[in-house]
Order: structure tokens, then sequence, then C-alpha cells
């Protein structure tokens, strides 16, 4: 199967290196605006560019298009591509506006096309031990999540990820995820939520650079997002070192504490750690036990962390043999819905309904 990739930066090289591992990836074509990208592409990793778009939605070929491209460009991309008959994987977040994320779901509905968003968190071997934890009713009811992410500034000045224009919100370039992961967990709909932001530390950012996010569910559950960047040492970009291991125990956090009726779980991906606790009884009092850890080796931490890999070859699979995405993009639209919410909640200070958002397609 011919396969294309819209978008020649970081996560499209990353891409060419995944699909070379498939086994129902026979060719790979690439289309990109930027001429120097085009060339590295193909002479440093020998797949056919082109500079139109259009070549490789008229290529009857090309089966499946990965738009890996600037989040400004992601809808255009998607649509022309689902249009065109192709099945598509997109980056998240989906699009800049809520009306355009949309637009691509709807696409996809009336063309029975196929069309699934990277959010490969769901692929991570951390996040899928604690859905496999929930789903077994190991931790029972789930009522809380708290997430705390603590970072340095590693995007760069020259970075479009800087500008609402190009990369929308901090909110759906980055920590779209980091509320993805307790809907896919508790798997019920988001009611509300509210968010607050100080001002920016970082002073060449147009986009936030920190929130305080709190969002419930319809069945009680409720979640937090605490997000400051800047904080954290400078991201050392050395290539011979370990990222995670470098930065271990420094200032850096990503953590999830998941609380339910029955016991708890959290994660920890700078120590590179799972637990799980259960809840239990005394005369004295209500107990937790400590009953599984999981660790694991630095030289696994892109299966355990950020799994892009596996995520792009499951899709080329399910393409080629017929079947659905392993997120439905209706569902992932609903993660973007709260991921506008809680950044129009940050910038009116309100508590935001995820149904007053109505998409200009809804309306009518």
């Amino acid at each position: 199967m011919k396969v294309a990739i819209a978008g020649l930066g970081s996560m499209g090289i990353k891409t060419i290196l995944h699909l070379r591992k498939s086994p129902h990836v026979t060719r790979i074509a690439g289309y990109d605006i930027d001429r120097d990208k085009l060339d590295a592409a193909r002479t440093e990793h020998g797949i056919d560019v082109c500079e139109n778009y259009e070549d490789i939605l008229d290529d009857d070929d090309v089966k499946l298009v990965y738009v890996k491209a600037s989040n400004d460009a992601h809808k255009e991309l998607t649509v022309k591509a689902l249009e065109a008959g192709k099945a598509v994987m997109c980056e998240k977040p989906m699009a800049l506006s809520l009306e355009d994320a949309e637009e691509m779901v709807l696409t996809a509905e009336r063309l029975g096309g196929f069309l699934q968003i990277g959010f490969e968190l769901r692929y991570s071997k951390m996040f899928v031990k604690i859905k496999e934890w929930i789903d077994q009713g190991l931790l029972g009811d789930v009522v809380c999540t708290h997430c705390q992410y603590i970072c340095s500034e590693f995007h760069g000045k020259k970075s479009w990820r800087n500008y609402e224009s190009n990369g929308g919100s901090m909110f759906g370039e980055k920590l779209s995820h980091y509320v993805d992961l307790p809907r896919w967990w508790i798997g019920d709909k988001v009611e509300k939520v509210i968010s607050m932001c100080a001002p920016n530390v970082i002073p060449y950012y147009e986009v936030k650079d920190n929130y305080q996010t709190t969002y419930s569910f319809s069945n009680g559950a409720v979640s937090h997002l605490s997000f400051m960047m800047a904080v954290a040492p400078t991201m050392d970009r050395d290539p011979l070192q370990n990222l995670i291991s470098v930065h271990m125990g420094d200032g850096h956090e990503n953590r999830y504490i998941i609380e339910g009726t029955k016991g708890a779980a959290s994660t920890s991906i700078f120590d590179r750690q799972i637990r799980r606790w259960e809840f239990g009884d005394s005369d004295f009092c209500m107990t937790s036990e400590l009953v599984e850890e999981i660790t694991w080796d630095s030289k696994y931490d892109d299966k355990y962390v950020h799994n892009l890999e596996d995520q792009d070859i499951d899709i080329a699979q399910r393409v080629a043999l017929g079947k659905p995405p392993m997120t439905d993009a209706r569902d992932s639209f609903e993660t973007m819905k709260l991921v506008f919410a809680a950044e129009e909640s940050a910038n009116t200070s309100d508590i935001v309904r995820l149904d007053d958002l109505v998409p200009v397609q809804s309306k009518f």
C-alpha cells in the first residue's frame, strides 16, 4: 500500500521511520510547502516528494494520508484528502476552531471515510495499563483524576507553536493529550469546565504558558490539570543523552493520580513508574495498600510515554485490512470541545458548559 505524508517536519520524518516497519506500506510519498524539507526527505529517506498537494490527491495508489503539518493546515489537508477518497490520520489538535474540527468529522461521516486523530497516548503502555485496571474493575468507579505537568520552554523562539495563527493554543497543541486521557478512562461525557491562567512568564509566547483547569463529568467525576511551563531546567538536547533520565528529579513533572471507589493508581513519566493501590477497611479507618508497581527501562520510553510508532503502524494496518479507526473521530471531537471550552473559560474567567459550544454546522 502506498501512503503519503503531508508535512515533512520532525513529526513527518518520524512517521517515515515508523512506516518503514509496517508490512503493509510499500511506498511513501511526501508533500510540503518547504522545498528544503522536500529535498531532505528525498535524499535522506528515499521517498517520492511533491510540491503540489493535488499530486497526492490525484494518485489512485495513495490510500492513506498522514497529516503532519502545522495546526492551521489540518482542516484543509484533511478535508481534501477525505473528499479524494483517501483514509486520513490527522495530528491533534484537529483544527484551530471547533467549526473546522466538526467539518472534518462531518466530511468523514458523510463519505464513510476513515479519519483517526493523533491522540497517541491511547497507545502508550503507561496509560493503557491504567485503562486496563479500570476496565477490570480494580479501581471501581473513577471519581477523581489529577494531572500535574511541569516542563521547560522547549519549543524555541522560532517555533510556529508559539503563535495563535499557526498553533492555535497551548491547550490544543499540547494539553489536549492530558484531558483526552481522563475522558478515555472515565468513559463519560464532560459537562463543564473552568480554567484560570496566571500572566505568562515566557515573554515571546502569544499562547498561554500555564493553566489550572478543572472539568466535571455527567456521572459526577471531576478531573484537574495543573500545567506550568518554564519552571523546570532547560532541556538539554544532546542526542546522546536520554531526556527522561537527564531530567529525572530536577523539577520536570508529568504525573497522574487516578482515584476510584475501590482503589487508586498513579503514573509518573520521570520516575518511569505505574502504581496501583487497593482500598480496604479496618476497625480504625479505611485502608489503602500498594498492591502493584510497574517500572521500565529507558530503552522502552517511547512505548510507555508517547507511542507514536505503534499508532502510525496500527493506522496503516487498519486501513490496509479495511478496519475502522481505533478511536472514532467523533470521540476525538468531544476532546476538542473540551479544549475550546477550557480556552474560552481561561479567556473569560467563566465556567463553560460544553453543550453551549455549538459549531456553526450544528446550528442548522
